[in-house]
């Protein structure tokens, strides 16, 4: 992660959790670690970053709407599912 830092540094760093949810390969692709309740929809939410970033350059604003685009999408697969977003935000900070 420290090459991501460098590589990130002029923008607003996310809390741990979040960077942990979307972190970028050295390739430059989307890398997503959901939490355990949400592993099985993971499909998904790749899908949905894919339809949105597929050929876009990795930069660092696009990271941080991209991570904002899977924290929104979490919040809402708890709902879906009827999992508590608390424990889902208790991941993500």
């Amino acid at each position: 992660m420290s090459t991501m830092l460098g590589q990130y540094s002029n923008s607003v760093m996310p809390t741990t959790g979040t960077a942990e949810l979307l972190s970028v390969s050295e390739s430059g692709a989307f890398v997503v670690s959901l939490p355990p309740a949400l592993k099985a929809h993971q499909w998904e939410l790749e899908n949905l970053l894919g339809k949105f970033f597929n050929g876009r350059p990795t930069s660092a604003g696009n990271l941080s709407l991209a991570r904002q685009l899977a924290i929104n999408w979490c919040i809402s697969k708890c709902k879906q599912t009827g999992q508590s977003v608390d424990k889902c935000l208790e991941h993500l900070s």
